[in-house]
């Protein structure tokens, strides 16, 4: 077995030194330099010795601006699984009963028993992984809250928008966890406009290239965000999340940027491992997306790249039907991917 770092039931596969890492759905390189200096150069401005807003005020402002929301009805962490955790609390709570995805993030079923809430699946099966609506619809009015991550990690699938209109029509609070719409065409604000019911958290992580600064937020209805923003630290945030938002707002149009070479490389790579003899590739609208080789457990497909130093994702409830995750590399290591999945192929 894979050793594995491990914090608070989450689990963390390590890999050896000089592997390529396309398991975790990191960026594929760093941000822009115009984006990383000016970062550096508001935090080179910034008062370290002081604390900052309590509230986060300036840090809020800022991911306001860039997601064209509202500062009252924003908040901000240190990445959006510190305000999924507080969503959760607040709107869920112990003894409380949420309806999700399954499989998704894999942090959902850990807060569940960390916070004590009996957690609702609804299951995404193969070979497409689309959402039971007839399910969803079913168990939502019974729910304390509805969590829906769209596109959903690891299937890679959207919510269609007609389903995320149904469900909160329902008047229950939805969590659409958003850290992957930037690769899609979705667009939170229409819904955020026209309900109050809903949160949407969001993250510099993934399309900005900021995971190791842990910038998050969450966006909704004020009352909503207030509620949420009661199981919140204060002086939760420091001046880099404040920073990473500031330039981030500034410089909105670098975004696309990194999202479009990701976006480009996606298909590349999803087509060149489709043609391959053997191999399933399923749509995704996200960074990432999951690989199948017929005939092999997910687990071992993961072991036959690792073997080429190649960490790819193992997900637990898809492995005896065989599919793993591939986080889109950079064009070198994509390539590099192919060169691999040929070679397991002649396995």
């Amino acid at each position: 077995m894979t050793a594995a770092q491990e914090v608070g039931g989450y689990r963390r596969p390590e890999v050896p030194a000089g592997a390529i890492r396309l398991d975790l759905n990191e960026a594929p390189r760093e941000a822009s330099p115009a984006f990383r200096s000016r970062v550096l150069a508001l935090l080179q401005a910034a008062e370290w010795r002081r604390y900052g807003d309590m509230d986060g005020r300036a840090a809020r402002e800022a991911a306001a601006q860039l997601y064209r929301w509202t500062a009252a009805g924003t908040l901000v962490g240190n990445g959006s699984n510190e305000l999924l955790a507080a969503s959760l609390r607040a709107l869920v709570g112990r003894g409380g009963r949420l309806v999700a995805l399954a499989p998704s993030f894999s942090m959902v079923p850990v807060l569940a028993g960390r916070i004590g809430f009996q957690l609702d699946a609804v299951l995404l099966r193969p070979p497409d992984f689309s959402v039971d609506a007839t399910q969803l619809l079913a168990l939502a009015p019974g729910a304390d809250a509805i969590l829906l991550c769209s596109p959903n990690n690891p299937t890679g699938g959207e919510v269609p928008q007609a389903l995320f209109r149904a469900v909160l029509a329902l008047g229950k609070p939805v969590i659409w966890d958003a850290a992957y719409v930037e690769f899609s065409t979705a667009d939170p604000g229409p819904l955020l406009a026209a309900h109050p019911n809903l949160a949407v958290l969001r993250t510099l992580s993934k399309a900005w290239g900021l995971a190791g600064v842990r910038a998050g937020a969450c966006v909704g209805d004020p009352a909503l965000i207030a509620r949420i923003a009661g199981e919140v630290l204060p002086y939760a945030t420091g001046c880099a999340v404040t920073a990473a938002f500031r330039a981030a707002a500034e410089l909105c149009s670098l975004e696309g940027e990194l999202v479009g070479q990701v976006v480009e490389e996606r298909e590349r790579l999803a087509a060149g491992l489709a043609g391959l003899a053997g191999f399933e590739v399923v749509p995704s609208q996200a960074n990432f997306f999951l690989l199948r080789r017929r005939g092999w457990s997910g687990s071992s497909l993961a072991a036959a790249f690792l073997a080429r130093r190649i960490a790819i994702r193992v997900i637990p409830e898809l492995d005896r039907e065989g599919y793993v995750r591939v986080t889109v590399g950079s064009p070198e290591e994509n390539d590099a991917v192919l060169r691999a999945a040929a070679e397991v192929g002649n396995d």
